[in-house]
């Protein structure tokens, strides 16, 4: 015969495992929604943005203003630079400069676009990193010029062809280089054209694999050369870039005269200390 007492127990633990079952599995969903335990919660966007600053509220002239228009730009400058920085050659970059383009970096320049492109090819030094990434991020529109947009890069590539220095020319390390971060801006005009792009020094000399070097000079260390001394005011290498540059033969540090565009006013070449 069936005992009714057991039947009720039966019926009393199955009703106990089914609350605790459902206690469970409700706590297991709580875990599961909170934010810091949930893998599988969708990333949400930063709770803070930031849209920088507001406009200079300081009034100061200078030689560099020519690079500021009264009307705003029609194109999307943000846009335009983001193409501009992930282009892979030179053929592709060219198409993005004014005629009266300039670059100047921390001790090159100023240089125009025909003589950057000859300098890089009698170097080979892209060519010797076939793999060559700039890594561009962190684009951003200057609070103070909208036709100038400011990123982030950081190179890295593996060096398995050989480089070119005049008559001598370097075997591949075939080592792996990643570069110290620097910072690049592109200034551009109402018609959508490059007239000035600046390079920075490296931002954190302890970054990356070339001891500080940075840009082509990080590229070339990644080759075995070796870098004394780069740094603006110092005599030796203001002296070595002035012989260089007479002789041709290493490409030049900066345009002839001749050369450079009008609206460059600064009379400072190479690594000079600045003029103005």
């Amino acid at each position: 015969a069936n005992c009714p007492v057991s039947s009720v127990a039966q019926k009393r633990t199955a009703t106990s495992n089914m609350r605790q079952s459902v206690y469970y599995t409700a706590l297991a969903g709580c875990v599961l929604s909170s934010e810091g335990l949930n893998v599988f919660a969708p990333l949400k966007p930063p709770s803070k943005s930031y849209a920088g600053p507001p406009p200079s509220k300081v009034n100061t002239e200078s030689w560099l203003d020519v690079l500021k228009y009264d009307e705003p730009p029609k194109f999307d400058v943000l846009a335009k630079s983001i193409d501009f920085a992930n282009c892979k050659s030179f053929d592709q970059i060219g198409e993005f400069f004014a005629e009266d383009y300039v670059f100047r970096g921390p001790i090159i320049g100023p240089i125009n676009g025909e003589d950057v492109r000859s300098a890089q090819e009698g170097f080979n030094v892209q060519n010797a990193y076939p793999n060559l990434e700039t890594r561009p991020f962190g684009f951003t529109i200057d609070p103070d010029n909208a036709y100038r947009c400011y990123w982030f890069e950081r190179w890295e590539g593996t060096n398995t062809e050989s480089v070119k220095i005049g008559e001598t020319v370097l075997p591949p390390t075939n080592n792996d280089l990643k570069l110290p971060t620097h910072i690049m801006s592109a200034n551009w005009t109402p018609e959508g054209k490059i007239k000035y792009i600046c390079l920075s020094n490296p931002l954190d000399r302890f970054e990356g694999t070339t001891k500080g070097a940075g840009a082509v000079f990080g590229l070339l260390a990644g080759a075995g050369v070796k870098f004394d001394k780069l740094a603006v005011g110092d005599p030796v290498l203001r002296f070595q870039q002035r012989l260089t540059n007479a002789l041709g033969s290493f490409g030049r540090n900066w345009s002839l005269e001749e050369d450079i565009p009008d609206w460059w006013k600064s009379k400072a070449r190479g690594a000079d200390k600045n003029d103005m």
